[in-house]
């Protein structure tokens, strides 16, 4: 499985011209970390779980394994401010887990056993699965980023979404790499 490298701040700078991201005016300055930053919490903005498990006024959780300076990102980009009405915390989590208080994981630097354990261990929960393992989606995660000509871009596997219960907005769905499992 490929990593995704820094290269992809053009792309990331394209989709918050689309106004799915946070409106940064020096965001061509923003570093990979804070862009992985700005993808998740569009994923989260994106994303509608069943109200058994995020119910209105809950709280989102996004638990990050494997990248602190995202983990950072996050918490600074979010600054108390909710996403859709819902609150937002962050977590810095392993890939031992457990995820059930994950609404989001995002986990990086997976080889192909890790990913795999990772995908297994949460497949049938409402949990958004996210990488920078550029083939994590076609094996059954929910989405990874991935580089294609210098920019960084994602790929959904909505199949993966919807044995989890979750809805994709087809806004974020329209810019994604559309992969099954």
């Amino acid at each position: 499985m490929g990593v995704l490298a820094p290269a992809w701040i053009a792309a990331a700078v394209a989709v918050i011209g689309l106004g799915i991201g946070p409106a940064r005016p020096e965001a061509q300055d923003a570093s990979a970390p804070e862009l992985a930053a700005a993808y998740l919490l569009n994923f989260a903005k994106f994303t509608t779980w069943p109200s058994d498990t995020l119910p209105p006024g809950g709280t989102i959780v996004i638990c990050v394994s494997g990248d602190d300076w995202v983990a950072d990102s996050l918490v600074r980009l979010i600054r108390n401010r909710p996403i859709n009405g819902q609150a937002v915390a962050i977590r810095k989590a392993t890939l031992a887990g457990p995820f059930e208080s994950c609404h989001l994981v995002y986990a990086t630097n997976l080889d192909r056993n890790r990913a795999d354990r990772l995908i297994q261990a949460t497949a049938t929960q409402p949990i958004v699965t996210i990488s920078d393992s550029t083939d994590f989606a076609e094996h059954g995660g929910v989405a990874n980023f991935f580089v294609d000509n210098g920019r960084m871009r994602f790929a959904v596997n909505p199949a993966a979404a919807i044995r989890a219960r979750l809805q994709i907005s087809s806004k974020l769905l329209a810019l994604a790499k559309i992969v099954g499992s």
